[in-house]
């Protein structure tokens, strides 16, 4: 019982959050501190309840069948929830991912480390890693019953536990992601993968205004972890995470 309650209860944190910072977006009344705000919420939130995980529920669900898996995990209510986080995206882009999501949550704080980063200009090979990742982790789970997510870790992560070598894989992307943005997120998370094609065609995304003067080296594009401020990009691995705004000297960004 206190097991779904704590899920119920990360469930609406969940989509209160989304709400909020998209409204917020769209008044542009968003910043670097709320930003923050719902980033340590969020890392909280998982560490204490371990809530709202909704890769683990994914993969919670795909193994609906074992015996350890908690009733609510494998409950209709948990599958229409991961729907309706999907179909969110497709209004309000990767709200979920940014800030929501606890194991987003952590990369990011990670990241903001004054260390120097490494930045991957290549946007197709991290897309090749997840086309390969997303069936795997599907194929695992529902054919051999092998919880991926749990094999690496994530778990054992939010419990501040290690059951086995392998725990040691999460926390490397985890340590990771102080130099590069989001790895886990970006190559690992196989929920994302269902996020990220939602965002390319969602109905709010960040796109230029007529404030912005086309600087020479454009600030935005220069600020942006995932190279997703790039005419060429389609925001697939945009997170929303406020640094293309910052830069802009001239309000030349708008969540439309």
């Amino acid at each position: 019982m206190i097991f779904e309650s704590a899920q119920i209860a990360g469930i609406i944190y969940a989509v209160v959050s989304l709400i909020i910072i998209a409204t917020l977006y769209r008044k542009k009344k968003f910043n670097r501190k709320i930003s923050y705000g719902f980033t340590v919420a969020s890392i909280v939130i998982g560490f204490l309840a371990f809530t709202p995980m909704l890769p683990w529920q994914m993969q919670a669900n795909l193994l609906g069948t074992e015996p350890q898996i908690p009733a609510f995990a494998k409950s209709p209510v948990a599958a229409l929830t991961l729907i309706g986080f999907v179909l969110l995206a497709f209004i309000f882009s990767r709200v979920f991912c940014g800030y929501a999501c606890p194991i987003g949550s952590v990369q990011e704080l990670l990241y903001f480390l004054p260390i120097k980063k490494l930045k991957i200009n290549n946007r197709i090979v991290p897309l090749l890693i997840r086309i390969v990742v997303f069936p795997t982790f599907i194929v695992l789970a529902t054919v051999y019953s092998i919880g991926i997510l749990a094999e690496i870790g994530l778990k054992d992560f939010f419990f501040l536990t290690i059951t086995s070598w392998l725990s040691l894989i999460f926390i490397a992307f985890i340590i990771m992601s102080a130099l590069i943005y989001r790895p886990f997120c970006r190559i690992g998370c196989p929920y994302g993968t269902l996020h990220s094609f939602a965002a390319t065609i969602s109905l709010f995304k960040l796109t230029k205004n007529k404030s912005c003067i086309d600087c020479k080296n454009p600030k935005c594009e220069s600020a942006c972890p995932t190279n997703e401020a790039l005419e060429t990009g389609n925001r697939m691995e945009c997170y929303l995470c406020y640094r293309c705004i910052e830069a802009c000297p001239t309000q030349g960004i708008d969540y439309d």
